[in-house]
């Protein structure tokens, strides 16, 4: 356990890690539960002050798997502190400053590789701009969900930058512009897995290969018209023009870009696009796998959640791995 507390977690996870390990030890020998509510008392109170934005034991680290622990002193204190510093008064939130890191690595990588690949492309180039995107997907769609649930990230001087930057990183990581804010907000949340809810799992055979490929297939085919036709049926005709208008747009400029130079387009927008959607409706069908079709709006029962596991560890500073065993 010692050594497990150790890989890649931050103070956080190893509070809780810990924490659990003496919930075992506890369970293991019954005379020591008293001890043991004191202890799991001493991590809440821990884990709140790590997590209070005005406690001087808050850490606005600008990493995902690294907390200023696992750093050097030297390289805390010449390089780290000064940019959470300056950081802190770009973001809205001391907890947002590993946010703009992401928008900052992805502004200065991704997209002069994307413009350098139609100045002069090729296919090395190209497999190591994918292989970039792909590395990217996940934790800027992390980041763009939480863009769009708190409308923006960035403080209000900033709101130009902070309103830009989707339109400019999303269709380069596969999210065509507002699409993910339509789908999941207006959309996804409003039905919460339920029987109206275009990416539902209930109508599959959650364990069979097949099914998830129908789901998958579905989604690919035709969530470019499903989607404003949801809206269009519940009276939302502004959001059911929009939604439409968007995704038939950057269909179109991307039609008209294979046109212009189909290898980097391909590389740049259309293969982001599809691997992005799969990502999606790998991720969706995985939370809702279990999801009861007796109450599928049940927020007990509709989906699951994996702490630090392959899955989130690029993505968040999330904690533990449940497992379950279905029968």
């Amino acid at each position: 356990m010692e050594a497990i507390t150790k890989s890649h977690l931050t103070h956080a996870d190893t509070i809780l890690l810990r924490n659990l390990t003496q919930d075992i030890a506890a369970k293991a020998h019954p005379e020591g539960v008293n001890g043991n509510d004191n202890s799991d008392r001493a991590a809440l109170e821990a884990l709140t002050r790590i997590s209070d934005e005005d406690s001087d034991e808050f850490q606005a680290s600008p990493f995902c798997g690294w907390d200023e622990k696992d750093l050097s002193t030297w390289f805390c204190a010449i390089i780290v502190r000064p940019y959470v510093i300056w950081a802190e008064g770009i973001v809205r939130r001391r907890t947002d400053v590993v946010f703009l890191t992401h928008i900052s690595l992805y502004c200065a990588t991704l997209i002069p590789s994307a413009i350098y690949l139609y100045y002069r492309f090729s296919w090395l180039h190209a497999a190591c701009h994918w292989l970039l995107e792909i590395y990217y997907a996940g934790p800027f769609t992390i980041l763009l969900h939480n863009h769009i649930h708190n409308n923006g990230l960035l403080a209000r001087k900033y709101a130009w930058f902070d309103q830009l930057f989707p339109y400019l990183l999303g269709p380069l990581l596969g999210h065509t512009p507002n699409s993910y804010y339509y789908h999941h907000v207006r959309h996804h949340h409003v039905e919460e897995n339920g029987p109206e809810d275009l990416s539902s799992t209930i109508r599959y055979q959650r364990d069979e290969l097949f099914d998830f490929m129908v789901y998958l297939g579905r989604f690919l085919a035709f969530v470019w018209i499903e989607l404003p036709l949801y809206f269009f049926r519940r009276r939302k005709y502004g959001l059911a023009f929009k939604s439409f208008m968007f995704e038939v747009s950057s269909m179109a400029v991307i039609f008209c870009m294979i046109q212009y130079d189909l290898r980097p387009t391909l590389f740049v927008f259309l293969i982001p696009l599809i691997q992005m959607r799969i990502f999606m409706m790998i991720g969706n069908w995985g939370q809702h796998a279990f999801v009861d079709e007796a109450e599928p709006k049940s927020n007990f029962r509709s989906s699951i959640t994996l702490i630090d596991s392959q899955v989130s560890f690029p993505c968040t500073n999330l904690v533990i791995v449940l497992r379950f065993d279905v029968e």
